[in-house]
């Protein structure tokens, strides 16, 4: 009896090991870390090292943090990508997620809404009136006794639900205009804003150096919180009454304008429109096919919100003005634009189609197969300020130049959020308006989900850390075609982010793409899914990162082909790390070039880098694959040394792995 006991005890106990053992997944990085020495922990840059370089002023703690930290880049980026998407429609909750990011986070309506006394206010039936009376008012310009009449008449010719929906946001942007005021308060002591606003506009729409000894003054100066505040409070006020006018019919046709201080108001219904270039401040439209020069942006620094609301139609958004911004840009103040019916077009030069500059554009657009065209700054492009795009269904197409679809710079995020469909992502390589210095036969690109700072050690010494780029496509067949500086990449102290969910995409690009970058960045480009083709013609790319840069590419799965340059697909170079894992799928990587596939290289001896970790890993944990390199094949753990094999580095550590982890 005691025997049997004992015996059943045994089993058990076996039972209970082997199914704890059996439910262990083996890491991955285990083993390749531990062939050149490193551990999880120890797979990192070391920040004493990288102080002998010099640190930045504006650095952005996501960027230490994604920076530091390899491992969490999965779980964080994941959760974003999430975030973004699950809230792709409400422009506040995109503006909060922003402003959290590059660490000047507001959280509105946490405790208490802030419209609730706005709210109040509307109840009236003569609310449209009693906005615009109000507004005269705080602007020190009260409306004659004689005006009032004709206005209040005027205002009675609007629909009810429709006025109460206008002069909420007459009132929102009226608090709002108080925060953005704070904002610029010492700098307008200061400054000649105008002035200001004319120079950051004229710089942003092309590739001049924008430090001069004024406007790095004025850069300490603005208090982005404040500036923040009222964008959140002011897009919550948005999203109350988008939503509103979603289901919103009447046969009635009006068409009612006024100009105020802050721009013209217009709501309109029953015809097809045309708006020509002026200073809107709320637009209106409820049908037709309509047709826009200007509106839901800041032209001038002292028209510092404009809203533009079109329900239905297929619109065109045609602005030729190469200075001014339109369509969603927030410069100096608050720029909102919401399409939710209908096939649009979009075209522009210079800040647009989501772009913030000292201020907040948005533009979401619901539904329909799009068309957006740019020159520069375009396309959910946040320098100094927070600029998104986010598009909720259709087949898209997104053409630009420069600084573009998921761009950030200095204090600043760019978010291009598309959520359906199979779309295409264009940065022109073809007419070279932008030469880079790297090859002066291809453009600067600086799109699709970057990051960038101005590195000036070598001019005045005032460098200035970048910010934060990001694209997230959640499905389709998508596009991806660019020149230098592309598709989850980032230049000095800054996070370039390009998140793919589902679909069977292409990336095509040159030098700097597909998640890698150059001094002090971090790029990273996650495919969570799909058969997808990479091809990059040049260097630096696929998974590389050079001189403190942190370079990233994950693939899910999907039967994947590799087309890569030289430092590629795990490659590290004058101290930089870049990593590379493919988790599964039966992929294909044809390469020629030397440091690729896990390896690193210090390009000069005798220096305090000969003992700084340069890293390049390779991972490929699934499928059965083909190599045009021999020393590469399926279950097989390899390690390359630097390319100067007479005088090798410890610090220099390159290492692959092939296997089959579930």
């Amino acid at each position: 009896m005691k025997k049997s006991v004992w015996f059943i005890l045994v089993v058990l106990l076996l039972i209970f090991i082997s199914t704890n053992f059996a439910g262990e997944k083996e890491d991955p990085f285990e083993k390749p870390l531990k062939a050149v020495g490193l551990t999880k922990e120890t797979l990192k840059f070391d920040y004493y090292d990288m102080s002998n370089f010099g640190g930045d002023e504006f650095l952005l703690p996501l960027f230490t943090l994604y920076h530091q930290n390899f491992f969490k880049i999965p779980y964080y980026t994941s959760n974003f990508k999430n975030y973004l998407a699950s809230n792709s429609r409400s422009l506040k909750n995109l503006i909060g997620f922003a402003s959290l990011r590059i660490a000047e986070g507001v959280r509105r309506g946490l405790v208490g809404n802030p419209l609730d006394e706005n709210l109040k206010k509307i109840k009236s039936k003569d609310a449209l009136y009693e906005s615009i009376d109000s507004l005269f008012i705080k602007m020190g310009k009260k409306l004659s006794s004689g005006e009032a009449k004709k206005l209040k008449k005027r205002t009675q010719e609007v629909p009810e639900e429709i006025s109460q929906q206008v002069a909420l946001l007459i009132y929102a942007s009226l608090d709002a205009l108080k925060w953005r005021n704070l904002a610029f308060e010492k700098a307008e002591k200061k400054f000649d804003m105008e002035k200001l606003f004319d120079q950051s506009t004229r710089l942003l729409s092309s590739d001049e150096d924008l430090a001069t000894p004024e406007f790095y003054d004025f850069l300490h100066y603005v208090d982005y919180k404040y500036l923040y505040t009222g964008a959140e409070d002011l897009a919550g006020a948005v999203d109350l009454v988008k939503d509103s006018l979603y289901n919103f019919t009447t046969d009635k046709k009006f068409n009612f304008s006024y100009n105020t201080p802050l721009g013209k108001i217009i709501v309109s219904n029953g015809t097809d429109d045309n708006y020509p270039e002026a200073d809107y401040f709320i637009i209106i439209d409820l049908s037709g096919d309509d047709s826009y020069e200007s509106g839901g942006a800041n032209r001038f620094y002292s028209y510092p919100i404009s809203i533009l609301i079109d329900k239905s139609g297929d619109d065109k958004y045609l602005s030729t003005n190469k200075t001014k911004p339109s369509f969603g840009a927030g410069t100096f103040g608050y720029g909102f634009l919401v399409d939710m019916k209908g096939k649009d077009e979009y075209q522009a030069v210079n800040l647009s189609q989501g772009a913030g500059c000292f201020g907040v554009g948005v533009l979401v657009d619901y539904e329909g197969d799009e068309t957006y065209d740019s020159y520069t700054s375009s396309q959910g492009s946040g320098q100094f300020g927070i600029g998104i795009l986010s598009d909720l269904e259709g087949n898209d197409t997104y053409n630009t130049f420069l600084c573009s679809q998921g761009f950030g710079y200095t204090k600043g995020i760019g978010i291009l959020i598309d959520s359906k469909g199979n779309d295409q992502y264009n940065a022109n390589d073809t007419q070279i308006d932008f030469p880079s210095a790297q090859t002066d036969k291809h453009n600067d690109s600086m799109a699709q989900g970057v990051g960038f700072g101005r590195r000036a050690d070598f001019l005045d010494g005032h460098s200035w850390a970048g910010g934060i780029g990001m694209l997230i496509d959640m499905e389709g067949d998508d596009r991806y075609s660019a020149g230098l500086f592309a598709q989850g990449c980032a230049y000095w102290y800054a996070l370039g982010i390009l998140w793919d969910e589902k679909g069977n995409d292409s990336y095509n690009g040159v030098w700097y793409v597909q998640g890698s970058g150059a001094h002090f960045g971090c790029g990273v480009l996650y495919d969570a899914g799909g058969n997808d083709h990479y091809k990059a013609s040049m260097n630096m790319a696929i998974g590389a990162g050079h001189d403190f840069t942190l370079g990233v590419l994950i693939d899910e799965s999907g039967d994947d082909i590799y087309d890569a340059p030289n430092l590629s697909l795990g490659g590290g170079n004058d101290n930089g790390i870049g990593i590379f894992w493919d988790k599964s799928g039966n992929d294909i990587y044809n390469v020629s070039a030397q440091t690729t596939l896990g390896r690193a290289n210090i390009t000069s001896r005798g220096t305090i880098r000969d003992y700084m970790l340069c890293l390049g890993l390779f991972l490929d944990t699934g499928g059965k694959d083909t190599y045009s390199k021999p020393f590469a094949k399926d279950s097989t753990l390899w390690t390359q040394k630097g390319l100067n094999t007479e005088k090798p580095l410890e610090a220099e550590k390159g290492v692959g792995l092939d296997g089959e982890y579930k």
